[in-house]
């Protein structure tokens, strides 16, 4: 889909990248080989812009297309970047990095799936993460990525896929889990919710026993389950990934074959 999109050239929006679809101009390569009836100055500024785009594109400068994508368009590069991409989710002490602290972390990526433990290995997260070229969480533009940039203070240079956004426009509504569970995803944490993952973090920091979806954990016990459970937030997250930009790119093509006048 990223071939076909030409909103990240200034100048060029929505309307008028519907415009070239509509003139049968669907790619990059299309553009480059004819003008399209476009006026020459306006022509000339685009095709400026697509050979830019394709030169960024063979080179995977992340850095270019997340600058130019923003968040609305970022799904569209997922394909192309998707050998180069970890799903990443926290647990914290509490929703506010002010007053909270994060806990837990993890990042699943081709490279495998690790956890981070506060105390333990959370200072080999900044340098794992640097392999990545693209970052796809749920709600990590407004919880996690800022979280972890005020707590562990780390930077984000990576196209950034929040799935809340994308799985709002198809049309789900609710938390991570009950969106797993309208696409019939299942979890062995099941009955683990964000509160629970407080509770076992504090279990497991003062060797006290508590009750959770029906287990009673104390201890290196409760941080198994509070691992557990993050780990499946996150590994869940590649399926939601491929599902979401799936869906988005049937819809978008619908959208260039009737902009085209092929339907």
């Amino acid at each position: 889909m990223l071939v076909s999109t030409f909103q990240h050239i200034p100048g060029v929006g929505e309307k008028r990248e519907k415009d070239l679809w509509a003139r049968g101009c669907v790619s990059w390569d299309h553009l480059l080989e004819s003008d399209y009836g476009l006026p020459k100055r306006k022509y000339a500024r685009i095709r400026e812009g697509v050979v830019e785009s394709v030169d960024k594109l063979k080179a995977l400068d992340h850095g270019f297309f997340r600058n130019c994508l923003g968040n609305k368009l970022s799904w569209r590069a997922y394909s192309h970047f998707r050998e180069h991409a970890c799903f990443l989710d926290i647990e914290t002490t509490g929703l506010s990095p002010q007053y909270a602290y994060v806990t837990a972390v993890c990042v699943h990526g081709n490279g495998g799936t690790k956890s981070y433990v506060s105390g333990e290995n959370m200072d080999e997260l900044a340098g794992d993460l640097e392999k990545y070229r693209y970052v796809v969480t749920f709600n990590g533009a407004r919880f996690d990525l800022p979280f972890l940039s005020r707590n562990l203070d780390l930077v984000f240079p990576q196209i950034h896929l929040d799935l809340l956004y994308p799985l709002k426009s198809l049309g789900f509504r609710g938390g991570l889990k009950n969106i797993e569970k309208h696409l019939g995803m299942s979890r062995d944490t099941e009955g683990v919710t964000g509160f629970d993952a407080v509770r076992l973090w504090h279990a497991y920091k003062n060797d006290r026993c508590v009750e959770v979806a029906g287990r009673n954990v104390k201890g290196a016990d409760a941080l198994g389950l509070l691992v557990e459970y993050n780990r499946e937030d996150t590994v869940n997250l590649e399926k939601l990934a491929d599902y979401a930009v799936k869906e988005l790119r049937d819809r978008a093509h619908a959208g260039i074959r009737q902009s085209a006048g092929q339907e």
